[in-house]
C-alpha cells in the first residue's frame, strides 16, 4: 500500500539579503556640551514595520544609538548622548504577494560617528546594515513516504516544521506615562510613536500566552510661556493570550504583532494617557522527522518542488548568571532579600551569532529586588538590576549562513545580601534553547493514483521442459522462442518428423549448452 502524509508547511517563496548605507545628522541636546571626539557608538536595532507588496518586502525601523564622547569643554570630561537613526529599505523577492508571511532581520555590520567640522554640537552617524527578508506561504501538501508495492523508490530524510494550528486576536493595552521630573509639564500631545517587543511566549493547552513591552515616544508641547516642543519615553508591559486549538505544551510558536491604532490624551500636566490597539497572530509548529519519496524508479509520477526550512538541529543549555548588585546611595542598605522578580530576559537578534557547530547567545536580564532595609524601622524597599550573560549551545551541522531562533526561560532565581549592606548577590539560572534551520529545495513525489509497476515479461521455464505443440508451431519458431538450436531440439526428440508436427503432441525443449 502507498503511505502518504498530509502536512501544513511554510513554503519558502523566496529569501534575499541586501546591504545598505544609512546616514543621519544629529544635534547634541542642551545643556550637554559639544563634542571634541566621539569615543564609541553603541547600537541596537528595532524593526517597526514589515510589509509585503508584489515582488518586494518593505522594512522600516531605527537604530537606537548611545554615543560616548569627549566634551568640547575645559578638562575634556566624558559625556554621552543618544539618538535614533531611522531607515526604510526594500528587498526584492520574486513571487512575493501582500497576503504572505515575512520574517526579517537587520544586522549592523559597521557604524562610524564623526563631528561636523567647526560645529561641535552637531555630529554625523553612518551605518552599514545588512537587511534580510524571507517570504513564506502556508500550504497543505500530501507527500509520499512509502511507495507502492513492487516499486523501487529514492527517499530523502527531512526534519520539517509542521504547522499544527494558528490563531489571531486583537488586544487593547492602556497605560499612563508620568512626565520625568527634569522635563516640563505637558500642554498638548503632538504625537505618540509606539513599537512592540515580545519578551516571552508560552504554549499551553489550546492557548498561547504572550508577554511584551510597548515602547512609547511622546512628542508634546510644554506648558511654558514659549511653548517649546519636548519629548519623553516610557514603557507599558502587557500580557495577552490567543486561542490556538490544537496547541500543546512543548510545541514551538512564532508570534506576529501589528499596531493598528494609538490614541492619547492629557490626564493632567504631568500625566499622559495612552491606548494602543494591536493585532496578534500566533502560529504553533512541531518538528517532524520524515523519510519522503523524491522519485520512483521506472514509473511516471508527479513531482513538486518543495522549498521549506529543514531543522538542522535543536538543543539547549543551562546558563548560570551570577552578579553583584550595588545598591544606589539614595537607597538604604540591605539586611534581608525578600524576593527577586525577573521582568524580562532580552536576547536581541544581533546578539545571536552562529559559528561552525555552535550558537553563541548574549543577552540581558532585567530584575527587581525587594529587600528589608537596614534602617531602624526595617522598611521594605526595592532596587532594579540588569544582569548580562553570554553562553553557547552546541548544534552540530550549524554554519554561519543559516538562520537561528533562541528561547530563554528562567528556571531559578535567588538573591542574598553580600558581606556589605550595600551589595546584593543575584543568581539566576536560565534555560537557553537554540534551533538552527536551513532552507532546502527538493523535488518530492506527490501522492496520487500511481500506475502499477510494469509487468515483468515471463522468462523461459527451467530446462529441460515440455512444450505442447500448438497450431502454427515449427521447430524453427520454437528454436527462436526458447533460444535453443534446432539441432538440440531434434536431438532431444528422436523420431519426431520436423516437417509434420502434430497439434497436441509434446516436445522436450532442452537446455542449450
Amino acid at each position: 500500500m502507498i503511505r502518504c502524509e498530509t502536512l501544513k508547511l511554510e513554503h519558502v517563496v523566496g529569501e534575499m539579503s541586501k546591504q545598505a548605507v544609512v546616514q543621519g545628522d544629529f544635534h547634541v541636546p542642551k545643556p550637554k556640551p559639544g563634542i571634541e571626539k566621539i569615543i564609541s557608538v553603541d547600537k541596537t536595532v528595532k524593526i517597526t514595520k514589515e510589509e509585503v507588496i508584489k515582488n518586494k518586502v518593505i522594512i522600516e525601523g531605527y537604530l537606537n544609538l548611545q554615543i560616548v564622547y569627549v566634551a568640547d569643554a575645559p578638562g575634556q570630561p566624558v559625556h554621552h548622548t543618544h539618538a535614533r537613526l531611522e531607515f526604510t529599505q526594500f528587498v526584492e523577492i520574486d513571487g512575493a504577494e501582500p497576503e504572505m508571511t515575512v520574517r526579517t532581520k537587520v544586522k549592523v555590520e559597521d557604524i562610524q560617528g564623526k563631528v561636523k567640522s567647526g560645529r561641535p554640537h552637531m555630529f554625523e552617524i553612518t551605518a552599514v546594515i545588512l537587511v534580510f527578508a524571507k517570504v513564506t506561504q502556508l500550504e497543505e501538501i500530501t507527500l509520499m513516504v512509502e511507495p507502492p508495492p513492487g516499486v523501487e523508490a529514492v527517499t530523502e530524510s527531512l526534519r520539517l516544521e509542521e504547522v499544527i494550528a494558528e490563531g489571531s486576536a486583537q488586544a487593547m493595552v492602556s497605560g499612563r506615562l508620568r512626565v520625568p521630573p527634569e522635563k516640563p509639564p505637558v500642554e498638548k500631545v503632538l504625537d505618540v510613536d509606539a513599537s512592540i517587543t515580545i519578551t516571552d511566549k508560552k504554549v499551553i493547552e489550546n492557548k498561547v500566552i504572550i508577554e511584551g513591552d510597548i515602547t512609547l515616544q511622546v512628542i508634546y508641547v510644554a506648558a511654558m510661556a514659549t511653548q517649546p516642543v519636548h519629548h519623553m519615553h516610557g514603557t507599558i508591559h502587557f500580557t495577552q493570550f490567543i486561542e490556538v486549538f490544537g496547541a500543546q505544551p512543548g510545541m514551538n510558536v512564532t508570534v506576529e504583532e501589528t499596531i493598528t491604532h494609538v490614541s492619547f490624551d492629557v490626564v493632567d500636566p504631568c500625566t499622559v494617557g495612552v491606548e494602543v490597539i494591536m493585532d496578534m497572530t500566533a502560529k504553533v509548529t512541531e518538528p517532524r522527522q520524515l523519510d519522503v519519496v523524491v522519485d520512483l524508479i521506472g514509473v511516471e509520477t508527479t513531482r513538486e518542488l518543495l522549498r521549506v526550512d529543514n531543522v538542522v538541529g535543536e538543543d539547549h543549555t543551562q546558563a548560570n548568571v551570577r552578579d553583584e548588585l550595588v545598591v544606589p546611595y539614595e537607597k538604604p542598605g540591605v539586611t534581608k532579600v525578600l524576593d527577586v522578580k525577573v521582568h524580562k530576559v532580552e536576547v536581541l537578534p544581533e546578539d545571536i551569532v552562529i559559528i561552525k557547530d555552535k550558537v553563541i547567545v548574549s543577552g540581558k536580564i532585567e530584575a527587581q529586588v525587594l529587600y528589608v532595609s537596614d534602617m531602624p524601622d526595617q522598611s521594605v524597599h526595592h532596587v532594579d538590576a540588569v544582569l548580562k550573560f553570554r553562553n553557547f549551545i552546541p548544534i552540530p551541522g550549524a554554519t554561519p549562513e543559516m538562520n537561528v531562533s533562541v528561547r530563554a526561560a528562567v528556571e531559578h532565581v535567588a538573591g542574598r545580601p553580600a558581606d556589605s549592606s550595600r551589595k546584593v548577590i543575584l543568581e539566576i539560572v536560565l534555560n537557553l534553547t537554540a534551533r538552527v534551520v536551513d532552507t532546502v529545495q527538493i523535488f518530492v513525489v506527490i501522492c496520487e493514483e500511481i500506475p502499477p509497476a510494469p509487468p515483468v515479461p515471463p522468462g523461459p521455464p527451467p530446462c529441460p521442459f515440455e512444450h505442447v505443440v500448438q497450431a502454427g508451431d515449427t521447430i524453427w519458431k520454437l528454436s527462436m522462442r526458447y533460444h535453443v538450436s534446432v539441432d538440440h531440439i531434434l536431438a532431444a526428440n528422436p523420431g519426431v518428423d520436423p516437417y509434420n508436427l502434430q497439434i497436441g503432441s509434446v516436445l522436450i525443449i532442452p537446455c542449450d549448452p
